[in-house]
């Protein structure tokens, strides 16, 4: 009889193992490894911009609406280049979500024209985190920033990838953050200037961006000579090329938690041979 009870007991507690095993096993199956690279389209003279911020997230969180006000977050994006103001507001809402900031392969400064950077980021829960959300601040300006109103979704509600994107990003998705009025004196990214300076604007709702050729001519911290000819964006807005951001899948291997719950399986499989 005891030979027996520690035998039940025995199967009891290994079947308790695979079940927990075959949790782990689909909690991470659905871990997919993102690769996201964005390159400056700009031509030398042209227009920089700061590392770009991504976020992958919920519904929770949304960075901005076309007409409505900037929050303190997205005004230190667009006025000054700063994302943990941004992520910090994005965490109080979504505290799952995932994110970071993408620098140019040149080091920890922002993308010049023809620069790209990349970063790979393991998106663990598909299922809490399927929308993509990208901002980064046009250099020189006062808050221009570009973005999408719309975060774009990677994901089903199962957690399934929906494939890798190639995000064109135009003239068309330059916003104006309504929190600090044109004033060549006050941008960033000009020698000399105060870029904390911050004239009001007269007004403050997040609009289509504005014309920037009042910074033509300037030269700016890299040293280029900013060319009037390379930063009209309003001619044509939707052919004015500013940046590409590709999503890639580069890797669909068992992710490491999953790897080590499959061990764990096939060792209490033995384990329940060896018993009966």
């Amino acid at each position: 009889m005891n030979v027996l009870t520690s035998r039940v007991r025995s199967r009891s507690v290994l079947s308790g193992l695979v079940i927990a095993v075959l949790f782990s096993i689909s909690t991470f199956a659905n871990a997919t490894m993102l690769r996201v690279t964005v390159t400056n389209n700009a031509q030398a003279n042209g227009l920089a911009f700061t590392p770009l911020y991504t976020a992958f997230h919920g519904a929770s969180f949304d960075a901005f609406d076309v007409g409505g006000t900037a929050s303190a977050g997205l005004e230190a994006l667009a006025e000054l280049g700063q994302a943990m103001p941004i992520a910090g507001e994005r965490l109080t809402v979504d505290p799952s979500s995932l994110g970071g900031v993408i620098f140019p392969d040149a080091g920890m400064r922002p993308l010049f024209g023809g620069e790209s950077g990349s970063l790979d980021i393991n998106i663990t829960d598909p299922a809490s985190n399927m929308f993509f959300t990208f901002l980064s601040m046009i250099l020189p300006s006062n808050d221009t920033f570009f973005g999408r109103d719309d975060a774009i979704q990677l994901f089903d509600a199962a957690g399934n990838y929906l494939g890798d994107r190639v995000i064109a990003v135009t003239g068309a998705d330059l916003w104006d953050a309504g929190t600090e009025a044109l004033d060549v004196d006050a941008a960033p990214f000009i020698p000399g200037n105060t870029a904390t300076d911050s004239p009001a604007d007269t007004s403050t709702s997040i609009r289509a961006a504005e014309s920037l050729a009042a910074f033509a001519g300037l030269t700016l911290a890299n040293g280029r000579v900013l060319d009037a000819s390379l930063i009209d964006f309003l001619s044509n807005p939707d052919a004015f090329d500013v940046a590409t951001i590709t999503i890639e899948e580069i890797t669909a291997e068992v992710s490491a938690p999953s790897a080590i719950a499959l061990f764990a399986l096939a060792i209490a499989g033995i384990a329940v041979r060896r018993k009966a």
